[in-house]
């Protein structure tokens, strides 16, 4: 063999261990199952999206996509090579001699409102969104948001491809991941009905043009967040199957979402970015994902500078797009890409497949046609927080108030009775919004909404507003007076400092005598955050000891809880007589709390996550099996609030359970059907929640699984037919056999399980599950 030739069949072995490295690790680690790889043919392998081998597109009709896919090969067939690896970093740069101009993948981010200057509605957290139970509210709060990102679009050239939302790595399986706030609930069912609703809501329902590009992220188990650059999560086959990865599936089955964003994390050692079995395997031969993938930034050079997978930048940008990236957020694939092509680490006809994946994206979003092509160009620059999206992210925020507690019906209050009224607590005059937020030119505090419940006009912000400004102007000691009631503001300590003395004795005080006191708590990006985790689940610096002190002081207090994250209030919820609050609320925040406080709006939100009495409830924070007692499924003890839990001013009545068959057969479903009555005095919603217990067969399966729900509005006095169906291809109703590798149905019975929260079943039957 010739010295030329020993050389090229190094250079193959080496890039054919590029390709395949890990891959049977990852593959047997997830409990994949394939008879052989070969390296991906992307194009044909998107046209095997359904079981039946078709491509669905969602929105965007298939002649329409197929016309965007050629037009795209078309243009990446006339670059030279330079010219393409030119477009993979998240800055593509224009190529005047083709008249293709410069596009930016990471225009913003959208998580709850558009990253950008106001005017801009910035939305409640997801985490608090995910309270409301209510997809139909998602989609037109997203829709919202589409609006307002094509409006700016209008304005200043705004960018129209996003880097979220939505967030469904399942973090959310334990309260002190840092990032809690921006998923929308520990349950796989409910985060996937939400994101769905969320996707649709951004990327539009035009069958030619994407609206904008919604990012499902950080595909896949990045669920830590000070360690998430060099970690490598161990994840057994069912926590993979049975929840980890649902909400990513539901992304691309159902919502049809256009980007992916893989994580900076390891998988069972093979970083997931590299990773060939989760970004082309699954995501595009199994699930038919017809977008393109981005890496998260600058996961790329993380693997080889933090997980050391590799030894070379080059090395790790074959790898990358080899596995199915095709949008590096950094510049290791436009600086390293060339040097990979030179050491035949990777051939230039994957980088063709995996740039036609990209300018697919921007063809569909009218990238390079006339703005007026786009249906959307239609949307006024004036819906940029306009009082209609005021309007809305009020309604979103009541929507997900969860009434914790209310002995003796302390809430609502009753404005008219009062005359002195403590406003107290480090949340009271803040208007925080949470991570990823814009900067509204509105911010209503909780102080604010109290003080125009009385007609008080509140103290008007700087003439440069930023987010809390308006706390900053206020002084601890504040009074505010119409002459029939006297507001009285004390901070009584901050969010995680030591005491001060005088702020603290100073809030104590202004509690004696008065009506009611509401005093304000939760965490914020001070205590977790993006990059950084909790370690404890309690109120941070003095706040417990300031509630304590001023129910000492006055019987008459009220929790109200303004948080990123959940918390444990156990002495609070031994001894207030009323809690309420949760998640942040949004720029309108202030109305939407004082709206329920005051009884304007009946609360009907439910918890989306379980909150715990103590972390040493949980398991090991790097823990990844589902099994060892994480969320409602699996956890054994008693909670402080259950998943699914909130009260209202209303009191429900479910009845007259019906099912349509004894038994459930392969390929049958079965109806399911309550009557729900309003038996209170005011008009009031109810979730009504779905459950299901498999009994029987030999692994171990959750005490319970949410397969459906419903938010029901009625009038007092009201009653209503509820209806459910249940599909034998129900995934609850399966789980997956590590040595079949594939979901399986075990005969027995099932539990049917209807109720107001997963602690609170109202009606149950009893079904037999065929095989």
């Amino acid at each position: 063999m010739s010295e030329n030739a020993s050389n090229s069949s190094s250079n193959l072995s080496r890039r054919r261990f590029l390709t395949l490295a890990g891959y049977g690790a990852a593959m047997a680690a997830t409990g994949a199952h394939l008879a052989e790889y070969a390296e991906a043919e992307p194009l044909q392998a998107m046209a095997a999206a359904g079981a039946d081998g078709s491509l669905d597109t969602g929105p965007i009709a298939m002649e329409s996509f197929d016309a965007a896919r050629k037009r795209a090969a078309g243009i990446v067939a006339r670059m030279t090579l330079a010219e393409k690896i030119s477009q993979f970093g998240n800055m593509a740069a224009a190529i005047p001699r083709l008249k293709l101009p410069p596009f930016n993948f990471y225009a913003s981010e959208a998580l709850h409102g558009l990253i950008h200057e106001g005017p801009i509605t910035s939305f409640p957290l997801p985490l608090a969104m995910g309270c409301s139970w209510n997809p139909a509210l998602i989609h037109q709060v997203f829709t919202a948001v589409s609006d307002e990102i094509w409006a700016w679009h209008k304005k200043n050239g705004q960018g129209l491809a996003m880097f979220s939302p939505p967030t469904v790595n399942m973090g959310t399986r334990d309260p002190r991941w840092g990032r809690i706030g921006e998923n929308y609930s520990e349950d796989p069912f409910l985060v996937s009905k939400l994101a769905v609703a969320t996707i649709r809501g951004i990327q539009g329902d035009d069958p030619h043009f994407l609206k904008s590009v919604a990012c499902a992220k950080h595909f896949i188990v990045n669920d830590t967040e000070d360690d998430r650059e060099e970690t490598s999560a161990s994840v057994d086959p069912r926590s993979f199957w049975e929840y980890y990865s649902r909400g990513f599936e539901a992304c691309v089955r159902e919502g049809r979402v256009f980007t992916v964003m893989s994580s900076y994390n390891a998988m069972n050692g093979i970083p997931t970015t590299a990773n060939p079995f989760l970004l082309t395997e699954l995501l595009r031969n199994r699930w038919g994902f017809r977008g393109y993938v981005v890496s998260d930034c600058d996961a790329v050079g993380d693997i080889t500078h933090t997980h050391h997978f590799v030894p070379t930048d080059a090395e790790a940008a074959a790898l990358a797009v080899n596995a199915g990236c095709d949008i590096n957020c950094g510049n290791t694939l436009p600086r390293y890409l060339g040097e990979a092509v030179d050491k035949m680490l990777i051939s230039e006809e994957t980088i063709d497949h995996s740039l036609i994946r990209s300018l697919t994206g921007r063809i569909l979003l009218g990238d390079l046609d006339p703005l007026q092509a786009s249906p959307y160009h239609t949307i006024p620059i004036s819906c940029l927080e306009s009082q209609e999206h005021r309007d809305l992210c009020r309604e979103a925020g009541r929507q997900s108030v969860v009434l914790f507690k209310n002995e003796n019906n302390a809430l609502p209050l009753d404005a008219n009775s009062i005359t002195k009224l403590a406003v107290i607590g480090p949340m009271a005059a803040q208007c925080h919004l949470g991570n990823y937020s814009g900067k509204p030119e509105h911010l209503v505090s909780p102080l604010d909404g109290i003080l125009e419940q009385f007609g008080i006009q509140p103290p008007a912000p700087p003439a440069t507003t930023q987010k809390n400004s308006r706390a900053q102007k206020l002084m601890p000691g504040q009074t505010f007076t119409n002459g029939k009631v006297q507001v009285l503001y004390q901070p009584g300590c901050s969010v995680s400092e030591d005491m001060d003395t005088a702020l603290f004795d100073a809030a104590v005080n202004s509690a004696r005598g008065a009506d009611a006191v509401l005093v304000f708590v939760g965490d914020d990006q001070s205590i977790d955050s993006e990059g950084r985790d909790r370690s404890f689940l309690h109120l941070p610096g003095v706040q417990h000891q300031l509630v304590q002190a001023l129910y000492a002081a006055n019987p008459k207090t009220i929790l109200v809880i303004s948080s990123n994250c959940p918390v444990t209030v156990n002495w609070e919820q031994d001894h207030l007589p009323a809690i309420v609050g949760g998640i942040f609320l949004g720029e309108e925040q202030g109305h939407a709390l004082a709206d329920v406080i005051f009884g304007a709006y009946n609360p009907g939100g439910k918890l989306d996550t379980t909150w715990y009495r103590h972390a040493s409830d949980l398991p090991d924070f790097e823990s990844y099996n589902i099994r060892y007692g994480r969320t409602y499924m699996y956890f054994q003890g008693v909670p402080l609030y259950p998943f699914g839990h909130g009260l209202s001013y209303a009191t429900f009545e479910y009845s007259d359970l019906k099912v349509s068959n004894s038994a459930l057969a392969p390929g049958g479903s079965l109806g399911v059907e309550i009557q729900l009555k309003n038996t209170g005095q005011r008009d009031g919603d109810e979730v009504v929640q779905f459950y299901v217990h498999v009994n029987g067969g030999t692994v171990q399966r959750p005490i319970q699984q949410l397969v459906g729900f419903e938010r029901v509005h009625l009038a007092a006095g009201a009653s209503k037919t509820v209806r459910f169906t249940l599909d034998h291809n129900e995934r609850a109703l399966s789980y997956w056999d590590e040595q079949r590798q594939e979901f399986v149905v075990d005969p027995g019975t099932v539990d049917l399980l209807l109720g107001s929260s997963s602690a609170d079943i109202r009606l149950h039957h009893a079904i037999k599950l065929e095989a």
